[in-house]
């Protein structure tokens, strides 16, 4: 009898590991980089979210800029109310932004892309930032 409860619990852990470990594989941004991250720009229907702090300027055409990178679940009034927008979110390297991405995933968001190395990259490309007055 105690060997036969030991079996269930242990099938229990089993079954309890594997559904979280197949729960939270594959929910992640994608990481893109300039070109890429232009081209969804262009060519859909997209959100751009800058995330870095403290501001130094910002991607033709962001929607919103989101400085308390860390808690993005604060801030959810300034996103899309649909979960399925393609979101674009870029800082200055990709550090700010790679949490903030993973952060609108785990709010539910299915379409979220984070510029590789940030609008470093994007400079970099030979592209521009904008600079509110």
């Amino acid at each position: 009898m105690v060997s036969n409860m030991k079996m269930r619990y242990s099938l229990l852990i089993i079954f309890v590991i594997i559904i979280t470990t197949s729960c939270t594989t594959g929910n992640q941004a994608n990481l893109v980089d300039s070109d890429e991250f232009e081209e969804l720009m262009i060519s859909k229907d997209v959100f751009l979210l800058n995330t870095h702090t403290p501001y130094e300027g910002d991607i033709k055409g962001t929607d919103a800029t989101i400085e308390d990178w860390e808690n993005i679940a604060l801030h959810q009034e300034i996103l899309p109310e649909n979960k399925d927008t393609i979101i674009s979110v870029y800082c200055r390297s990709g550090r700010m932004s790679a949490s903030s991405a993973q952060q609108l995933v785990d709010l539910g968001y299915k379409n979220v892309y984070d510029l590789d190395g940030g609008f470093k990259a994007w400079k970099a490309s030979g592209r521009e930032l904008i600079y509110k007055n």
